[in-house]
């Protein structure tokens, strides 16, 4: 798996949305990482300035989630 996220994490600072967006959820949900959601922000945060719905809908669950709103 971490050879897949080092792929993923190329791909994600090269601009690939989707990469992005699939390393968000992968951070958020733990998935073969540590579950982590400062960095699944800030992945998500890198997709949303794309316009990618997905992750600007994960970035206000994250923020709901922990401001307990």
């Amino acid at each position: 798996m971490n050879e897949r996220i080092g792929e993923l994490k190329i791909k994600a600072q090269n601009g690939d949305v989707h990469a992005q967006t699939y390393l968000g959820y992968i951070y958020e949900m733990g998935r073969g990482v540590n579950k982590h959601l400062r960095e699944s922000s800030q992945w998500y945060l890198m997709a949303a300035k794309s316009g990618n719905r997905y992750a600007i809908e994960a970035l206000e669950e994250i923020r709901r989630s922990s401001t307990g709103l």
